[in-house]
């Protein structure tokens, strides 16, 4: 006795009515009775997975799906008559339910691209979503596999991907103005300045299929990669351009090369004045002055690695 699959009359004849159509695309350059052959034997394959008591509705069925068929003649679940089977017509060649089976059945053998361009091409034509994050290209999954250090293995999963994505959007988009509003008080004269709303361009870029976005976001990221940086070897440096430049005011040989460059009372020894001498400078040793110095310090060391040697 037959097994049923669960599926229903109706579709199992609408499957077999497209596998017959496909069958006869498929060997239309084929004889007559070989294309008949091949007819008959799938209606018998198909026929033995049907029950008994649903054979004559199924071949009923079966037959009004081709209308071009001989009338007159009918189907039997005994035997399949040759001269029934519906002839080939244009009309089957552009019925959109046979190029879809058509190409479920080619899928399997496709290669990769084919399949990306099969699918760019059927999107193009208006079927299905636009591309989403799954569809990477070839290039940009190595690019990135390369820069984390991913040896071949598993596949990047497409929803952790987005979701880090959300995650590093997050981290940009809160750091970027405190570093901009840190270095607008560092440096407040600088001509280094944001040229934008970095979380506009990057937004038209992901939005936009003009390469200007792009190379707009890119320039963005750069400079904002190089302020990032540029501040944060300054502070590290920051100590020792201080000290340099409070020993180059307060130490005991640049104090005492003032005082002989200074004219003074003969009756003053050289220590008194020198002593002298720095209880003026340390009146300028101020808190205030000493966080513009720093700032200084900082603002001059990073803007010299941002801008480079050559300017």
């Amino acid at each position: 006795m037959p097994k049923s699959d669960g599926k229903n009359l109706g579709d199992r004849v609408c499957e077999t009515a497209n596998r017959l159509r496909l069958i006869q695309i498929d060997f239309a350059n084929e004889s007559e009775q070989t294309r008949m052959d091949y007819l008959s034997e799938e209606i018998k394959r198909i026929l033995k997975t049907v029950v008994p008591e649903q054979r004559k509705v199924f071949l009923e069925k079966l037959m009004e799906r081709f209308p071009t068929g001989h009338p007159g003649t009918a189907l039997t679940d005994e035997q399949p008559q040759a001269q029934s089977q519906p002839e080939i017509v244009v009309e089957e060649l552009n019925d959109p339910e046979t190029a879809i089976c058509r190409l479920l059945e080619l899928a399997p053998k496709l290669s990769d691209e084919q399949k990306e361009h099969a699918a760019r091409r059927l999107q193009e034509a208006g079927f299905g979503s636009p591309v989403t994050a799954q569809n990477y290209s070839g290039d940009f999954t190595r690019d990135l596999r390369a820069r984390l250090q991913l040896a071949d293995g598993p596949e990047m999963k497409a929803d952790r991907l987005a979701e880090m994505i959300v995650l590093l959007e997050d981290f940009v988009f809160k750091l970027e103005p405190l570093i901009w509003n840190t270095w607008r008080m560092l440096s407040p004269r600088s001509s280094i300045r944001p040229s934008g709303s970095l979380k506009k361009t990057i937004g038209q870029f992901i939005c936009s299929d003009s390469d200007t976005p792009d190379k707009q976001a890119e320039e963005e990221l750069r400079m904002l990669q190089r302020l990032i940086a540029a501040i944060t070897t300054a502070v590290g440096r920051v100590g020792s351009q201080f000290a340099k430049r409070h020993l180059g005011r307060f130490s005991p040989s640049e104090i005492s090369t003032l005082v002989r460059m200074e004219h003074g009372s003969v009756f003053v020894s050289h220590e008194v004045k020198c002593w002298r001498k720095y209880l003026e400078l340390a009146e300028t040793l101020t808190e205030g002055s000493i966080e513009a110095e720093i700032r200084t310090a900082i603002a001059e060391y990073a803007e010299s690695l941002i801008k480079g040697p050559d300017r």
